[in-house]
């Protein structure tokens, strides 16, 4: 019996190290906690969350390292939706297919290097942001605010939700409105970094001399015009030249233009027919003409032609983006995950999990019951089948075997022992036994 409790102690070991596998290894889509999440993106995304990142020694939030994978799997479900990667029946990206691109085998490892590739350059440039003093301006700070004020009332409320069950059906478990907030203020400040480095003069060379040519071209069209009615036939050639990238007449609405723009049309003192060259960083320079104010509407209407040449120019982004690349492909910064545990099981969960083990467990111990019955069975079988220890005078072929030697005491009582919780008693059998040798 002690071997049998023995081996029953390392069945339920071995059960026990691979039901904690089963929890910690990968995201079990079954566990509850997650079914809002495979309810909105399917079964595949929620096998890739809860991975815990490391940036330069410092762990990255599970929460916001989901944030990042999510946003991730959006990005590639759009090519999905319009047919450049394979999708699934909700119209996701297929994170099973096979990937024909060189160095993936599926469109999962795809995803991964993407989502990861997302998280690391956000890392850099928040440290970037911390090494060189750039703060979150006021405008950010009210940007995230508006957002979650615009989640919590246009979206959550409307699914009955609150907030922290909305990010959590949407943005995975662990997720409330304070870590969600802090995960919104690193990713604005990431992108208040990157509007700092494109401002930077040594960073925007291209972006700088395009501004220059643009406000050139702006001014030269201006000089040409005599009236407000040249402007038209001069921004339409220049739009067919490629030197203007739109041109028209608008009317300008309050709220809804660039406030350059609208600034200049409601200005008080303009005058129908006046000519002038503005710059909106959104887009670059304008040269505008006032048409006047309709009177049906009371808004004011205005001609204009746009020589594209935004502050943030897509020459310097791109030249922080090979940056960063370069930092992540040089693996110049210690960047690395682990699985994380899933620790938010619920109680229906445990449960489900401890009778399984329990079974496992029930099953093994008789299956090896079983067999060391069958053991002992057949070990009781051979002594009866034994010829008596002393010589015989009888012509039988197994008088001449040696006789058997007979078990010392010592091992007498350890079977005694083994023998006393089995289900058959050996002492009868041993009373036989002996019986035999005393007839012969």
């Amino acid at each position: 019996m002690k071997k049998l409790g023995a081996l029953i102690l390392i069945t339920v070991m071995i059960l026990a190290v691979f039901t904690g596998c089963s929890n910690s290894g990968t995201v079990s889509v079954a566990s509850a906690t997650y079914q809002p999440l495979i309810d909105n993106y399917g079964d595949q995304l929620p096998l890739y969350l809860d991975r815990q990142y490391y940036f330069d020694g410092q762990p990255v939030s599970i929460p916001e390292t989901n944030f990042y994978f999510i946003n991730a799997f959006f990005d590639l479900s759009t090519y999905a939706m319009y047919g450049y990667f394979p999708a699934t029946a909700k119209g996701y990206i297929d994170l099973s297919a096979e990937c024909p691109e060189e160095g993936y085998t599926t469109y999962g490892d795809y995803f991964v290097k993407y989502a990861e590739n997302s998280l690391e350059s956000t890392c850099i440039l928040i440290a970037r942001a911390e090494a060189e003093g750039v703060t979150l301006s006021e405008e950010s700070k009210a940007s995230i605010e508006s957002s979650l004020t615009e989640m919590r009332t246009n979206k959550a409320a409307t699914a009955g939700l609150t907030l922290d069950e909305y990010l959590q059906s949407y943005y995975g478990p662990g997720n409330d409105e304070a870590t969600f907030k802090q995960i919104l203020e690193r990713y604005y400040l990431a992108d208040e970094y990157s509007r700092y480095y494109c401002s930077k003069p040594e960073n925007n060379a291209e972006g700088q001399a395009a501004k220059e040519a643009a406000l050139a071209a702006a001014n030269s069209m201006k000089d040409q015009c005599t009236t407000i009615d040249d402007l038209t036939a001069l921004a339409q050639a220049a739009q067919q030249a490629g030197d203007v990238l739109d041109q028209g007449d608008i009317a300008v609405p309050k709220g809804q233009m660039v406030p350059k723009f609208e600034e200049w049309a409601y200005e008080e003192g303009r005058t129908v027919g006046e000519l002038d060259v503005i710059y909106a960083p959104e887009y670059g320079y304008f040269v505008v003409g006032y048409l006047g104010v309709d009177d049906s509407t009371g808004v004011p209407n205005v001609r204009y032609a746009l020589f594209y040449a935004p502050e943030n120019d897509d020459s310097a982004l791109e030249a922080l983006s090979k940056e960063l690349l370069q930092e992540i492909d040089e693996k110049k910064h210690d960047f690395h995950y682990t699985q994380a545990t899933v620790s938010s099981m619920t109680t229906t969960d445990v449960l489900i999990v401890v009778f399984l083990t329990l079974a496992g467990v029930c099953i093994v111990a008789v299956v090896i019951i079983l067999i060391a019955y069958a053991t002992k069975k057949n070990k009781g079988g051979a002594s009866k089948a034994k010829v008596s220890s002393k010589p015989s005078n009888s012509k039988n072929k197994q008088a001449n075997k040696p006789k058997p030697s007979k078990p010392s005491k010592k091992q007498e009582e350890e079977e005694d022992e083994d023998d006393e919780d089995e289900e058959y008693d050996e002492d009868d059998e041993d009373d036989e036994d002996e019986e035999e040798e005393d007839d012969e």
